[in-house]
């Protein structure tokens, strides 16, 4: 519990330990626009928001459903350093969307790492209220100079965003990265269905592990393999094209949709290479066996459009099984579907191993 001392200078009382959020506090703070930085995770340019995913060129060509989900900033993030002891962190919202079965610091709040001994390390996290939302994430921390990593809401868009240091405490960027960049194309489980925090979106623990900058293209419900963003994904020179849609297609639509996209990926980018993603068991399926026979006639479809293309000569494709991607012991979803942090833990670390196994090949 925190304690208020009051002393007398000159007649007048004087906060000496004052509690988080305080006036006194608040006026103690530089603030600085995320703007000013490189907001990472986008691919494109052209965008009606500066927090967007998609670029208004492509609006005319898909759903209206995943252009509305284009809004959420899944997967946005920016990083910058300071040599600040304490980060308070201002942002709107743009929707102040709820969900039931997801908590409210993943849909609409804000998630701070920050460089540590271990590498990228949790910090501190950014709980809504409101739609315009102030809160101090993490303070008493060690002086000197400090890298920092700030993730955007998973379902949930933002107005603006300011962080907020010490007054003429330093910021600055981080500089460019040359490695290309890695994009998932996926499902609500791809955007961050259910974890607790946004830093916990499957995407995102794999950028942190692999020290590589991610773009999260999970649409949830219409991550359908649909080709104009087939199209709108070779617009980017990136590393590698994650493909993760299976929970988001019937059986009978694996085989057409992914020959089709794969295909269209490989004619406009004739070398990056594409990783095909099984669709994961869900929790329940052991004891719901219409559930248990639909995971499995998706992913003999996937091996089965697999195998066809790389017998037509496609090449740079690659498979992931979902053996091992979140464990077996039933305890990886909220629903038997939508990961926990526990389950995207396991998926991320499954995935990050066969994704640097493959970028070694391009070395």
């Amino acid at each position: 519990m925190l304690v208020l001392l009051v002393t007398i200078t000159g007649g007048q009382p004087k906060l000496v330990n004052q509690p988080p959020g305080t006036a006194a506090q608040v006026a103690n703070t530089d603030w600085h626009n995320i703007l000013k930085l490189k907001i990472k995770g986008q691919g494109w340019q052209g965008l009606e928001h500066p927090f967007d995913r998609l670029p208004v060129s492509v609006k005319k060509d898909i759903t209206e459903a995943v252009w509305n989900l284009s809004h959420n900033s899944a997967g946005l993030n920016v990083r910058f350093t300071s040599n600040t002891q304490s980060i308070r962190i201002k942002w709107q919202v743009r929707f102040d969307n709820n969900l039931s079965h997801m908590a409210a610091t993943a849909v609409k709040g804000v998630d701070l790492y920050m460089k540590g001994p271990k590498g990228w390390q949790w910090a501190g996290v950014g709980k809504p209220g409101k739609k315009l939302n102030d809160e101090l994430l993490v303070s008493n921390m060690p002086a000197g100079l400090k890298e920092f990593l700030l993730y955007l809401p998973l379902y949930d868009g933002v107005d603006s965003v300011l962080v907020g240091v010490e007054k003429g405490a330093s910021f600055e960027p981080v500089p460019e990265e040359s490695q290309k960049k890695i994009i998932f194309y996926g499902t609500s489980i791809t955007q961050g269905a259910c974890a607790t925090r946004a830093g916990m979106a499957y995407p995102a623990i794999i950028g942190r592990k692999l020290n590589r900058e991610t773009i999260n293209l999970g649409f949830s419900g219409n991550g359908k393999l649909d080709l104009p963003i087939a199209r709108l994904l070779t617009e980017v020179d990136a590393s590698l094209y994650v493909l993760d849609c299976l929970p988001n297609l019937m059986p009978e639509d694996v085989i057409p949709k992914t020959d089709a996209f794969v295909k269209e990926l490989r004619e406009r980018r004739p070398k990056t290479p594409i990783l095909l993603v099984e669709n994961i068991n869900y929790d329940h399926a052991w004891v719901d066996a219409r559930v248990a026979q639909i995971v499995k006639d998706k992913n003999i479809n996937l091996r089965k459009v697999f195998l066809d293309l790389k017998a037509a000569g496609i090449k740079d494709l690659y498979y992931l099984e979902n053996k091992n991607l979140t464990g077996t012991d039933g305890e990886n979803t909220v629903d038997g579907v939508h990961l926990t942090d526990l389950g995207f833990s396991r998926l991320a670390n499954r995935l990050a191993q066969e994704i640097s196994k493959i970028e070694k090949k391009y070395k």
